[in-house]
This record gives structure tokens, sequence and C-alpha cells, in this order.
């Protein structure tokens, strides 16, 4: 008989600050990009409902944010054959990028992943997280 118990997910050593874990939904097709020190990387958009914090039942908006996969984690993982709508976990640090379009430049949030896993849910049952209580 097949156990049902929750899957647990061990989060990589991270620092203690500016680490964020996001599930969301791919709003595009994988593309490639660089970092900004000219590695290449795996460019995901993902999406994801906000809550209001008093009313979690409420959703107010979505949000999004790109994440970069370092391409040996891409490839781990195949990220790249993943398409649009596909259901994702990232983890790690938080950053910004700049972008220079039409004489403007602009700013966007970017995840640096240290850990991707596409999801068959959106939302696991369980995270270990290092350095958390038990």
């Amino acid at each position: 008989m097949p156990s049902h118990r929750p899957r647990r997910l061990l989060l990589p050593e991270a620092p203690r600050l500016n680490y964020a874990i996001l599930t969301g939904t791919l709003t595009e097709d994988p593309r490639p990009g660089r970092s900004p020190v000219g590695r290449s990387v795996c460019l995901l958009r993902i999406e994801f409902p906000v809550a209001d914090p008093e009313h979690p039942e409420l959703l107010l908006t979505s949000a999004g944010c790109e994440i970069e996969v370092p391409d040996a984690l891409a490839d781990r993982h195949g990220v790249r054959d993943l398409e649009g709508g596909a259901p994702i976990l990232a983890a790690g640090q938080l950053s910004e990028r700049w972008a220079i379009s039409g004489g403007r430049s602009s700013r966007r949030a970017a995840l640096v992943a240290a850990l991707i896993r596409p999801e068959q849910r959106a939302y696991p049952q369980g995270l270990l997280v290092p350095g958390g209580g038990s």
C-alpha cells in the first residue's frame, strides 16, 4: 500500500539573509540569457497570486518575478523543456537587473536560483529549510 506521507524537499545551504522561495506558474517558455557577469543562464518568468494578509482567502492581485537558472541546474532538472503554464518552485537569492529599452532604463526583480523544481503541484506539501526550527 503506498505511503501518503508528505513529500519533503531539502533546500541547499543558504545565507541567512536575502533568500526567497517562490512557487508559481511560468508565463512563457524558458529563454536563454546572460547573468551580469556574462555567464549563460536560462531565464524563466513566473507569476503567482498575492493575497490580502488579513484575509488570505481574498486575492489582491498577481505578481511576477524573473528567475535566472544557471545552465548546470537547468540541465539537471530539464528546465529548458518546460512550457508556459507549467508550475514551478524556485529558491535562491533576490536581486535586481537593469535593462535599457527605447532609451529608457528600468529595473526588475530577479531570483538567482540555487534550487529549481518543476512541480506537478505548484505548492509542495513540505519544505525543509536549513537552519529552520524543527
